[in-house]
């Protein structure tokens, strides 16, 4: 016969739900199993778990608490100051978990006669892993918690740790205003020498020189250098006080305490920053709660924090720098100012030279007492922060035993175990679907492929006999299989036939596919429908449809080829009505070369003038050459894949080869698959309700 064009395949189609449905359908067992290992595993460890408890204290973080009485300051209580106020508070509460707190709480906890907790690193670490830190959201408030075996226990350590801490950060706040008075009290003890020199020299010039008008101003230049004078002060007053501060700011930049120093410029830029700050660690806290620290967004989100605390740190840098930029701005004016009164002093040196000298003693005179007035005023300032011992930490509800265990969860636990076993469940029920790289389904023949379906073959029983197995669709017309089966043959009835006769070639893969049953099956079918049918044994090699149709073997078809003899006589009658069976005869050395011999198609042609149907049952394509040497006789090929035996590749390999050939491939029937509950329930099957019946 000619070559005729294969019927064209579905494209193949992208993952859909539909891989999904198929991956758990096939692999259910696999996914119940897991979930139920996950969820029965997790529930036994809850069960066996030690409980811990868990004791809360409540602290609240004030902002700026100790410069409500500082005379040159006023507190931020505005929105960014409040946002201020968040930030810090995720810096104290690592200062809360911190080692050298933690080691206090021990030796403290060990002090009160307690000794779960011992006082060595081993339980310094171990204390790490039992205390948390939270802010209350929206609010100044910070829960501090810890987790231990005994009730009282947990409470004893959660007071202990809010306690030390709140003694921590006084004791840093009082020390910072204490070094500042101490410098302050240096420079006033300089300042106040200065002072007394100054007024000595001026008491002297006055008694050598008898001056007792030497205050009195008369003229304008009197009053231009009084002014001169008066701004000098000024000045040379606030660059001591700029000064004061410049070196308060510059230890606690030393000292890398941005937070505090932020707090203290009224900075609108490092306002914004500061929220920013805050948006972005809310955010990377969301990200390591949703993620873990390894994830790349995580990753992002630290750079991020990083990069914002920088910018932070180049800004309260650019404020120093500001501050520093101002005493100098100071000093040039101190030394303009200097200047210009010397221009007024040489005016007054016509009204006498005394004066002048009198005028420049009493300006030092003034100066010295204006510096020393300034550090006056604000080392009263700093000695009352240091000494007020008022704390921006104050604790709100002290710890108290709970009652009832924080751990293990046991309702959160296999909840979050049923999550995780049905997330886990479906990948690995995927993950086997995927490196499964057989046929298991319809849908993968259209899929992998590309080529049209033509029905399906339904499981049968295995404790059924192989004779009852192949016969099952003549036997139980009525059964599900057999409704399989002839939903194949209508489709077979829409291809075309070349001549009178139609002619099918049934060959499958590899051995053990069912090809053989399937063939026969099909036969029976077109039986059924009133049609004459001839089914050729044309496998030379493992002959089997003489054993399933029980008639004996030979003569048959190799007796006909070699002698070149009328095969009709060794056709044989089956017990199927309208079934005839032509077995393959005696064995052969050389069976592919007696296939592909033209008394083949010569015989072939005459076994078409006596039958409707001629069904050929060939050794398997992908193992011999036999199909492939018949295919191009028959109208077409029938490729019999048994579901989960050989894989996508060699099924598409062997289509290929029958393509290549010439041979017209009508399409895949999918062999050994499941009854489903839903469509056996519409079929009647005589066999089922014949054994429902048998069973006592």
């Amino acid at each position: 016969m000619g070559t005729v064009t294969a019927t064209p395949a579905p494209a193949r189609r992208a993952f859909d739900l539909e891989v999904v449905g198929q991956a758990l359908s096939e692999h259910r067992r696999t996914f119940l199993g897991f979930v139920t290992a996950v969820v029965f595993g997790t529930l036994v460890a809850s069960l066996a778990a030690k409980k811990q408890y868990e004791a809360v204290a409540v602290i609240q973080l004030m902002p700026k608490a100790g410069q409500e009485m500082a005379s040159n300051e006023v507190v931020n209580n505005d929105a960014a100051g409040y946002l201020e106020g968040r930030d810090r508070a995720r810096t104290q509460i690592q200062i809360i978990l911190s080692r050298s707190v933690r080691a206090e709480v021990v030796k403290r906890y060990n002090a009160e006669g307690y000794t779960d907790v011992p006082n060595t690193q081993d339980g310094i670490d171990a204390l790490a892993k039992a205390i948390s830190a939270s802010p209350q959201e929206d609010t100044q408030l910070v829960e501090i918690g810890v987790l231990n075996p005994n009730p009282d226990h947990a409470a004893k350590l959660a007071n202990i740790l809010a306690e030390v801490y709140e003694e921590v950060n006084l004791n840093a706040r009082n020390d910072a205003a204490r070094s500042t008075e101490g410098w302050l009290g240096t420079q006033k003890t300089s300042a106040k020498a200065a002072l007394d020199d100054a007024t000595q020299k001026v008491l002297e010039f006055k008694q050598t020189h008898a001056l007792q008008d030497a205050d009195q101003k008369g003229d304008d230049v009197t009053s231009r250098l009084t002014a001169l004078q008066a701004a000098l002060g000024e000045a040379t007053s606030q660059r001591v006080l700029l000064e004061s501060k410049l070196y308060g700011h510059r230890r606690l930049l030393a000292k890398g305490d941005y937070d505090q120093l932020s707090a203290m410029f009224q900075d609108p830029a490092l306002q914004a920053m500061a929220q920013q700050r805050a948006n972005v660690m809310s955010q990377t806290a969301d990200v390591l709660a949703q993620y873990g620290d390894q994830h790349p967004e995580h990753q992002k989100a630290v750079e991020r924090i990083k990069n914002v605390e920088a910018l932070i740190a180049q800004e309260v840098q650019r404020n120093v720098d500001g501050e520093a930029s101002q005493v100098e701005t100071l000093k040039s004016q101190e030394a303009a100012l200097g200047d210009e009164l010397t221009t007024v002093k040489n005016e007054l040196l016509d009204r006498g030279k005394l004066q002048s000298e009198y005028d420049e003693l009493k300006l030092a005179e003034d100066n010295a007492r204006r510096v020393y007035d300034a550090l006056g005023s604000r080392g009263a300032d700093v000695a009352l922060q240091a000494n007020s011992q008022l704390n921006d930490v104050r604790i709100i509800d002290p710890a108290i035993a709970p009652t009832k265990a924080a751990t293990p969860n046991i309702p959160l636990n296999v909840a979050m175990a049923l999550a995780v076993g049905l997330a886990g469940g479906f990948a690995l029920a995927l993950l086997r679907h995927r490196l499964n790289e057989t046929v298991m389904s319809t849908s993968d023949i259209e899929r992998y492929l590309e080529t049209p379906l033509l029905g399906v073959v339904l499981s049968l029983p295995k404790e059924r006999k192989i004779v009852d197995r192949a016969l099952h669709s003549f036997n139980h017309p009525r059964s599900q299989s057999s409704e399989a089966l002839r939903g194949i043959r209508g489709v077979l009835q829409t291809f075309p036939a070349t001549g009178k006769t139609r002619r099918i070639l049934v060959t499958s893969c590899v051995e053990g596919e069912g090809k053989t049953h399937t063939a026969l099956g099909i036969a029976v079918s077109f039986a059924q429908l009133g049609q004459s049918v001839l089914l050729i044994d044309a496998d030379l090699r493992v002959p089997q449809l003489h054993k399933l149709l029980n008639v004996k073997e030979s003569p048959g078809l190799s007796d006909a080829l070699v002698d070149i003899t009328d095969a009709q006589p060794f056709v044989l009658r089956t017990a199927v009505p309208r079934l005839f069976l032509l077995p393959r005869g005696q064995a052969v050395d050389y069976p592919n070369e007696l296939l592909c011999s033209s008394e083949l198609e010569r015989l072939l042609n005459r076994m078409a003038e006596t039958f409707d149907v001629v069904i050929i049952d060939t050794p398997p394509a992908a193992i011999v050459a036999d199909a492939l040497s018949l295919a191009l006789l028959v109208d077409g090929v029938v490729l019999v894949v048994r579901r989960g035996r050989v894989a996508r590749s060699l099924v598409v390999k062997t289509l290929a080869q029958l393509r290549q050939m010439g041979a017209r491939v009508f399409g895949v029937a999918l062999n050994d698959v499941p009854r489903t509950k839903q469509s056996s329930s519409y079929y009647y099957d005589e066999q089922a309700r014949t054994d429902q019946r048998a069973t006592p």
